[in-house]
C-alpha cells in the first residue's frame, strides 16, 4: 500500500511543475493535517531529498519522472514560465516561441508582468527567466493549452506590437522581423486597435515600416493593404526618427524612419 508520500508524488506526477499552493491544495485530498509548514517538513521536504522534487526557485517545483534520472529529466521552459506568477502573460520572444514562428530557439523566457508583481530574474537548468516589466498584463492576453495546462499568453497582435515596440526582448530587429515573417492570423483590425491603445508615435513608425515590409516578402501578410497602411501612416508626426542608432541610415521618407544601410538586403533570404 502506498504511503500518503507516495501517493502525493502520484498526484503531483502528471503536473511536472508545481507551485507550493497546488501541492497544498492537492495534498488536501490525502491528507488530515492542513497546516502548510507540515506539509512541507513531512512531505515536500522528503520528496526533495528523494528526488522526486527539485525546488526550481521559492514555492516552485519541478516534479521528476522516475522514468528518467535527475540529471536528463525534461525542463519546460514554458511550464516553468506560466508558474512564476499568478498576473502575467508570456510574450515577446517566448510568445514567437509558443507560436512556432520563432527564427531561434532562446535559453531565455520572457514573463510579463506589472511592477507589483516583480520578481528577480533566476536561472534553472540551462533556462533563464527574466520579468519585462508592463504597464498592463490583461489587455489582448489570451489562455492557451499546452501539455495540459492553461498558460497565458499575448495575443498574435499583442505580440506583434510588443516585439517591434521593445525589439530587444525579440532577439533585436534581424531576428524579430524573421520571426514576425512566420506569425500567421494576424487580425489587422485588432493590430490597428492595439496601436491606437498605445498610442505611440514611434510604434506607428515601426509597425508601418514593418508590415509594408513583410507584406512584399511574407504570404501570411498578404491581406495587408494600402487601406491599413495609409491608416497607419496618417498617424505619425514630427521629425523623421531612427530604427536604430547602429552605422550609416538611409531614410525610408513614408515611415520617417532611417533605416540602417543593407538591413534590407539581409533580411531577403528569409
Amino acid at each position: 500500500m502506498a504511503t500518503k508520500t507516495e501517493a502525493l508524488y502520484n498526484t503531483l506526477l502528471p503536473l511536472r511543475v508545481v507551485t507550493f499552493n497546488e501541492i497544498v491544495e492537492k495534498a488536501s485530498d490525502l491528507i488530515t493535517t492542513q497546516s502548510r509548514r507540515y506539509i512541507y517538513r513531512k512531505y515536500v521536504d522528503r520528496l526533495v531529498k528523494e528526488g522526486k522534487l527539485r525546488r526550481v526557485r521559492k514555492s516552485l517545483y519541478h516534479v521528476l519522472s522516475p522514468l528518467e534520472p535527475p540529471e536528463k529529466s525534461m525542463v519546460d521552459k514554458i511550464l516553468i514560465a506560466s508558474k512564476v506568477k499568478e498576473e502575467y502573460y508570456l510574450g515577446f520572444h517566448t510568445a514567437l516561441e509558443y507560436y512556432g514562428s520563432a527564427n531561434s530557439l532562446y535559453n531565455q523566457a520572457y514573463i510579463s508582468v506589472t511592477p507589483k508583481n516583480r520578481f528577480n530574474p533566476f536561472q534553472y537548468d540551462r533556462f533563464t527567466f527574466k520579468p519585462v516589466f508592463v504597464e498592463d498584463a490583461t489587455y489582448e492576453v489570451e489562455k492557451k493549452q499546452y501539455q495540459d495546462h492553461t498558460v497565458k499568453i499575448s495575443s498574435k497582435e499583442r505580440t506583434f506590437i510588443d516585439c517591434i515596440d521593445r525589439v530587444q526582448y525579440a532577439g533585436g530587429w534581424e531576428e524579430c522581423i524573421k520571426s514576425l515573417e512566420n506569425l500567421g492570423g494576424l487580425n489587422t483590425e485588432k493590430l490597428l486597435n492595439h496601436l491606437e491603445w498605445c498610442g505611440k508615435d514611434t510604434l506607428y513608425r515601426h509597425a508601418g515600416y514593418t508590415l509594408d515590409l513583410l507584406r512584399k516578402q511574407s504570404p501570411f501578410y498578404e491581406h495587408v493593404d494600402d487601406f491599413l497602411l495609409n491608416r497607419i501612416e496618417q498617424k505619425i508626426t514630427g521629425p523623421p526618427r531612427y530604427l536604430t542608432r547602429r552605422g550609416k541610415a538611409v531614410l525610408n521618407k513614408r515611415w520617417k524612419l532611417y533605416i540602417p544601410e543593407g538591413f534590407e538586403e539581409k533580411l531577403r533570404g528569409i
